[in-house]
């Protein structure tokens, strides 16, 4: 029962979706508007830099807060799980129609409590590719692909810490296939620069 609750507690704290928030209290509609996505980078462009991180912070702390809620029940070896389903919430949220975000915000809220030592290689990672390409969804691309392969080397001997890096990158990476076929096509938004068509995070 109280390995039930914690997980939905998790999945439910991550369908408390932060741009849905500000685009109530901006009187702006973000589902029809940019990417249509309630992500950080969409508010970014929609509303700009400020709204764009307060969404940031408010989406992480909000990771960190769901993978901790094992913790607070007293079952602290549920933290990988809770992470997971805090993810998925904000992804998949319940309270939204299953129509969420792409996780990467909530996700390092995840990696902060559960594996920070990955931070070191995956952060540098996400800086150079946004610098180099531009594209915030590529460097989320990148980050989510390396995080499994860092808990390895940083964290050996860690099966559920190893699982749950594997699954988060795998979630990451699904979120962003529309991403993945822009860039292919050469359609995808870069960060600077604004588009009539494009997504964002």
């Amino acid at each position: 029962m109280g390995k039930g609750l914690a997980l939905i507690l998790s999945y439910l704290i991550g369908g408390t979706l932060f741009g849905e928030v500000i685009a109530v209290i901006s009187r702006v509609d973000l589902r029809k508007k940019g990417s249509g996505n309630p992500g950080a980078t969409n508010v970014y462009r929609i509303l700009g830099p400020v709204f764009g991180i307060l969404v940031l912070i408010g989406d992480t702390l909000k990771g960190i807060a769901g993978t901790l809620v094992g913790s607070w029940l007293g079952l602290p070896e549920l933290a990988p799980w809770c992470g997971l389903a805090v993810i998925t919430g904000h992804n998949w949220p319940l309270q939204f129609k299953f129509q969420g975000g792409k996780g990467v915000a909530t996700s390092l809220g995840t990696i902060i409590v559960l594996v920070p030592e990955t931070l070191y290689i995956i952060t540098p990672l996400w800086l150079l590719t946004l610098i180099l390409s531009g594209y915030v969804s590529l460097a989320s691309l990148v980050a989510a692909f390396a995080l499994p392969w860092s808990c390895l080397i940083l964290y050996p001997g860690e099966p559920k810490l190893l699982i749950y890096t594997a699954l988060a990158g795998a979630l990451a990476i699904i979120r962003h296939r529309s991403n993945i076929e822009r860039i292919i096509n050469g359609t995808e938004n870069r960060l600077f620069r604004k588009k009539a068509k494009g997504d964002g995070e």
